[in-house]
């Protein structure tokens, strides 16, 4: 599968069709003439001051990955082919969420030499530390708004259930025992608990705090991105604009998480728009353009590298599928 490359930027299709789709439908939504209008006084100096806070949330994202990899002992994967590797894994996003890990999960398997489920187990500590870096986020920007402080509340509870699970064995082994009595959660349930018996290493204090601190700053800096595209358009920068957009971001991506949607493609620009424009008053018009110039400066950006080095990684997993080696301890 990994080397069927045809066959895989097929896959793409849907996804960036989809994409496009919701690019064209916000425009038309709103005032086209206005929408050009905003485009042509946009500061596009902030665009690349957007595409540069991108590639600082990627960097701490790989940065995070190779460390747990460390953890692991899975040491002698060379960092170029790692990079390749987490950047090819980027185009997948427009496919399905799901195979962006599971192609990394079966490229360092086949690479290393080591039992899948171990592997899986780095990539789910990520998906938590993501998740609860996430709540961060939205927390920062929901203390901006003190009529949202019952939801503040909620995060907040739900970020200490989250670490009391991760810390605290008895209680996690609870929830766990809980969920595989529930149909909907026993799947979801056993498969988490293999993951922490496979690589109990990495659900340690000491790790899951570094994971947890890389994630939280890969978001503001993805947040500090969108709030760059808010000030190329005239907006005032202060606390109040970095507020809105952690607070914006952090529910958008959500959303797009809970769908089924590849990606979140269509259903987080929608988020964006709508959020700007319903809950935090911006006209229609600027939310979309701001939103479309955030995507293009990060989701679609990434996206572009992606499929650029896809081609390359999967020679390199054809050519290549014996190397690395693990280091125990």
């Amino acid at each position: 599968m990994i080397t069927d490359t045809r066959q895989n930027y097929r896959v793409l299709l849907p996804g960036l069709l989809l994409g496009l789709t919701a690019f064209i439908v916000l425009v038309f939504l709103s005032s086209y003439t206005r929408v050009l209008n905003l485009f042509a006084s946009f500061k596009w100096m902030y665009f690349g001051v957007a595409v540069a806070l991108n590639f600082v949330h990627h960097s701490l994202r790989f940065l995070n990955l190779s460390i747990s990899l460390n953890l692991s002992g899975i040491r002698r994967v060379p960092l170029k082919k790692r990079m390749v590797f987490y950047i090819s894994s980027s185009a997948l996003t427009a496919a399905d969420p799901k195979s962006n890990e599971s192609y990394r999960s079966v490229w360092l398997s086949k690479a290393c030499g080591i039992p899948l489920i171990r592997i899986d187990s780095i990539f789910l500590i990520d998906q938590l530390s993501d998740g609860l870096s996430i709540l961060a986020l939205a927390t920062l920007g929901i203390l901006a708004y003190p009529a949202f402080w019952p939801l503040f509340a909620v995060m907040l509870g739900l970020f200490i259930l989250s670490i009391v699970f991760l810390q605290i064995k008895p209680a996690g082994e609870g929830l766990l025992d809980a969920g595989e009595k529930l149909p909907l959660l026993r799947l979801y349930s056993r498969q988490l608990r293999q993951c922490l018996e496979g690589n109990e290493r990495l659900f340690r204090t000491f790790p899951m705090t570094i994971s947890l601190l890389l994630n939280v700053l890969a978001w503001i800096a993805l947040a500090a991105a969108l709030f760059f595209i808010l000030v190329g358009f005239g907006l005032t920068a202060n606390l109040t604009l970095a507020a809105i957009a952690c607070l914006v971001l952090a529910f958008s991506i959500m959303i797009g998480f809970f769908s089924t949607v590849p990606g979140g493609l269509g259903v987080i620009e929608l988020a964006l728009a709508g959020l700007l424009t319903f809950l935090l008053g911006f006209q229609p018009e600027l939310a979309v353009t701001a939103t479309i110039l955030f995507r293009m400066s990060t989701f679609w950006i990434s996206l572009l590298f992606g499929i650029l080095f896809w081609s390359a990684a999967a020679k390199s997993c054809a050519a290549e599928s014996g190397a690395g080696s693990i280091a125990e301890g």
